[in-house]
């Protein structure tokens, strides 16, 4: 496959772009620039989406692809074009891909795609009836996935920071794993391998004598189909959570840092509140303490001068009526003297006391009358009331405090308090104006995310014991043989085997030249190691696909141990035989190309990497990637054609210059 010529009308950044992308033999190479934000993913898109599609299923997918300088948005169409050679059952084919994408009357976005293939061409769209479009979307489709499947696209077309970035979670292992099984084709036969077992487990199910055997068996082949599937979404959905959390972690950290920030701002406007809200309440207090004082003045003035003017005189008043009391509480009052008596003498005479003739009662009550004490002097104050006797108690025995020098001690301080308010009123706009007001969402969903991935690995884990479990527990079943002879189970039993088997010769077939392209690539670009890896080994069983490195000491140099730089050289110089030994034979088109790479890995990645890849290797780089000078010297001889990025942001588009930041290196 060879990209020929990219245009895009109204897409995102671009309003009118038409981009010459061929390439001669000897000179694979397309040098893009651009600043970041200059329009070099963008270019990336619009390609990858003329070759697939774009996802627009709302007005609003649709307004956020279009080009934000465009005035008549309800009328204007987005247009991707790319045309490409590629080759169809041995045959060389010139196809030009169109699609258009605008509003429908009732805002609903439409698409519309055409496909000329030599001279024929295909053609389906929104408006078509859905058996027709499904029909003609099928045939592009297939001619598309016959040059480069979509599914295999992320091998060939990729961002060379996000691959890397992806190293840091995946085991580098796995990564080389996937690229072989995929990009090789060995993949279909694992899974023609697993449709095999699959029909051996029907069949057998179908085999077994006993009706109970046999609905246990289909179960248990149930059973173990869901488990798979649920093993296959929750390993998809945990790749997805762990490229979230690569992509979304340095956004993290500094929100983190802005929300303890703005946390410590926040925590002071609600000290300073809190001060302030104590001092009215002081305020408040002291109020009502001095309206209390006031509505009670007779009491905290009046009442402690009339106790201070006339404390002797009341004390005597009191004292004088106290002993009258305690003098009146001596005497028997005559009811009780005459209930005393009579009590007496009948007591004398039931005990026989008395011999004689009992006494005169009313003799004896006067003269016990007669000798009861009486008061020692008259009561000057008599003529006071027995509760005008206790006020004056009250009075004598009253302790008063004046509440109003406590008050007047508190105004100071509180008028000090007071003045203050305006200026901690100035504080607390002083720290609004500093809080950033940035929506902090993302960090509930980041460490979300991260529960997710803790949470889907403790599943997985589950998950795959109960698989082993169950698989085990089929293995147990033992198969009836009948009498008759069955070659259908005897050619299913085959099949499996023979499909796995198919795969791992392909793979032997292929290793030695994999392993040997790789052993050269490697000593020359893995920088770390350059010049002293002695063997590249890769195992012969795709279900246990193994990928070693040993150093000319013997010793094995561990993949998991290589720092990014390093793993992101291995992928690259994988990819690339790949590209050399695989079923396809697609361009390369690598955004932010040096992606985690050293300065020293530079060099040999622009001289001995970038020129061989591929037979058509598109670059898209800022100036701090490949590098004028030097770098932009390394790279010339292989240079077809070079472009610039320029973001114009007064309209808001991207401008195609010729060169590369302004150096126009021999081309010829």
């Amino acid at each position: 496959m060879l990209l020929k010529r990219i245009k895009a009308q109204h897409f995102k950044t671009y309003q009118n772009l038409d981009l010459d992308l061929t390439v001669p033999d000897d000179r694979p190479i397309i040098l893009i620039g651009g600043a970041n934000g200059g329009g070099k993913t963008t270019l990336f898109e619009a390609i990858y989406g003329g070759l697939y599609g774009l996802k627009i299923k709302t007005a609003r997918d649709f307004e956020q692809q279009l080009n934000a300088s465009v005035t008549d948005r309800e009328k204007t169409h987005i247009v991707l074009e790319l045309h490409f050679a590629g080759k169809v059952l041995q045959q060389e084919q010139q196809y030009v891909l169109k699609r258009t994408y605008m509003l429908n009357p009732s805002r609903q976005p439409v698409e519309s795609v055409s496909l000329n293939m030599d001279g024929t061409i295909f053609t389906y769209g929104t408006a078509m009836a859905p058996k027709d479009r499904v029909r003609a979307e099928a045939e592009v489709n297939k001619i598309i996935k016959a040059n480069l499947p979509q599914e295999l696209s992320r091998y060939f077309l990729f961002d060379a920071m996000e691959s890397g970035n992806l190293l840091k979670q995946d085991q580098l292992n796995r990564v080389i794993k996937d690229n072989i099984e995929n990009v090789m084709g060995f993949q279909k036969y694992n899974q023609l391998a697993h449709g095999a077992e699959l029909l051996m487990q029907q069949h057998t199910a179908n085999r077994l004598e006993l009706d109970k055997e046999k609905d246990e068996y289909k179960r248990l082949t149930t059973d173990k189909l869901t488990l798979e599937e649920k093993i296959s979404k929750l390993d998809d959905r945990l790749l997805q959570n762990r490229r979230y959390s690569v992509e979304h972690q340095e956004t993290y950290q500094q929100l983190q840092s802005g929300l303890n920030a703005e946390e410590t701002l926040n925590q002071k406007i609600k000290t300073i509140q809190g001060q302030m809200a104590s001092t009215l309440e002081r305020q408040r207090t002291y109020r009502e303490g001095v309206e209390s004082f006031v509505r009670s003045l007779e009491t905290h003035v009046g009442l402690p001068q009339l106790h201070q003017a006339f404390r002797a005189e009341i004390a005597l008043v009191v004292q004088s009526q106290q002993q009258q009391d305690d003098q009146r509480g001596q005497q028997l009052g005559p009811e009780l003297l005459d209930r005393l008596v009579t009590q007496v003498l009948a007591y004398l005479q039931e005990q026989r006391a008395l011999t004689e003739a009992a006494p005169n009662t009313s003799a004896i009550l006067r003269h016990l009358q007669t000798a009861q004490p009486t008061p020692s002097a008259p009561n000057p104050y008599a003529f006071l009331d027995p509760a005008e006797v206790r006020a004056l108690t009250t009075l004598l025995h009253s302790s008063f405090a004046n509440p109003f020098p406590p008050l007047a001690a508190q105004q100071p301080e509180l008028q000090e308090a007071l003045a203050t308010l305006n200026r901690q009123e100035s504080q607390i706009e002083e720290f609004k104006a500093q809080i950033s007001g940035h929506d902090y969402t993302v960090l509930k969903a980041y460490e979300q995310n991260e529960a997710d991935i803790k949470h889907q690995e403790g599943e997985l884990k589950e998950l795959r014991e109960a698989l082993k479990r169950l698989v085990d527990r089929i293995h147990q079943f033992d198969i009836q043989v009948e009498n008759e002879p069955d070659p259908r189970f005897d050619a299913l039993q085959k099949l499996q085997p023979f499909f796995r088997e198919v795969a791992n010769t392909l793979l032997r077939t292929k290793k030695k030249q994999i392993e040997s392209q790789m052993l050269a690539d490697l000593n020359m670009n893995l920088v770390a190691y350059a010049g002293v890896i002695e063997r590249v080994e890769l195992s012969e069983e795709l279900r246990d696909l193994t990928f070693r490195l040993y150093h000319t000491a013997g010793n094995e140099i561990y993949l998991d141990q290589l720092n990014t730089a390093s793993k992101q050289v291995v992928v690259q110089c994988l990819l690339k035989a790949l590209h050399e030994f695989g079923d396809y034979d697609p361009p390369v088109m690598i955004d932010t190309v040096m992606g985690v790479l050293d300065e020293s890995s530079r060099a040999t990645m622009l001289e001995s990497y970038f020129p061989r890849v591929s037979h058509q290797t598109i670059l898209l780089s800022s100036d701090s990637e490949i590098r004028l000078g030097e770098d932009l010297k390394r790279i010339q001889p292989f240079l077809a054609r070079t472009y610039t990025l320029a973001r114009d942001k007064q309209n808001q588009c991207t401008d195609v210059q010729p060169g590369y930041f302004g150096q126009f290196p021999v081309l010829d």
